[in-house]
């Protein structure tokens, strides 16, 4: 059996303790409900489902004028972006797979702030490839009028969607084979946007356990690591 320890770590004996700031990414449902959970299981991809990831944060202080969240995430395959993965290679080969939603889920979630599930607001997504197994995804859902929040508050960023039925397993001809490949994906980290352009904290860490998602019997990706946005940044370039 291959071993994939260079690419995901194991998961950590004792859990995370949970933190009152953050950002997490977890399917089904955000971190404290019934059914939250960081392991997407084997996906679907033959019955050409879509796996949507949940995005949420806790800023670390108040924002009188919060209008956006911008976010970088990494993906971890196991397997070649350019061959035997491609169907996760969402900036080239399969981009159309990539889509997304500011607006909170209609289940799952019911006790974080819908601060972009409103009239006239707008999310967006792209992806570049970094190494031929890691893809990494820029972010942002915003909104036109201000939202006045608190430290710690719970607040829904986006929905992060994956459309399955692009792959060959879904019965669709080319190349985009790979779809069951293991895979994690992280936060890098997310800056809530303020209108006025007041200083806020670079969110780096999970406020919960459930802090990334692993598909197709992959273990925990690499984990967050505190890091100014600068650096994380300087990544992309």
């Amino acid at each position: 059996m291959k071993r994939i320890a260079p690419l995901f770590l194991l998961l950590a004996l004792v859990a995370s303790p949970v933190h009152a700031v953050g950002v997490d990414l977890n399917v089904v449902a955000c971190p404290g409900n019934a059914g939250a959970s960081n392991d997407a299981g084997t996906l679907d991809c033959a019955g050409g489902s879509t796996l949507v990831l949940l995005g949420t944060f806790q800023p670390a202080e108040a924002v009188a004028d919060l209008v956006a969240a911008d976010a970088i995430l990494d993906m971890t395959i196991v397997g070649d972006l350019g061959s035997t993965g491609n169907f996760w290679d969402l900036e080239n080969a399969n981009r159309d797979a990539l889509n997304g939603a500011p607006g909170r889920p209609t289940a799952g979630c019911p006790n974080y702030v819908n601060a972009f599930g409103v009239a006239n607001s707008g999310f967006a997504a792209a992806a570049a490839v970094q190494a031929p197994s890691r893809l990494r995804i820029a972010t942002t859902s915003y909104r036109i009028n201000n939202l006045a929040v608190v430290a710690n508050e719970r607040i829904f960023a986006f929905q992060l969607l994956f459309d399955l039925s692009t792959s060959v397993e879904a019965g669709q001809s080319g190349t985009t084979t790979g779809c069951l490949a293991p895979m994690g994906i992280a936060f890098a980290g997310l800056i809530p946007g303020s209108a006025s352009n007041t200083p806020v904290t670079t969110l780096t860490s999970g406020s919960s356990s459930l802090s990334s998602v692993v598909a197709n019997g992959a273990t925990q990706p690499l984990p967050l690591v505190a890091q100014t946005w600068g650096q994380v940044k300087s990544m992309y370039r």
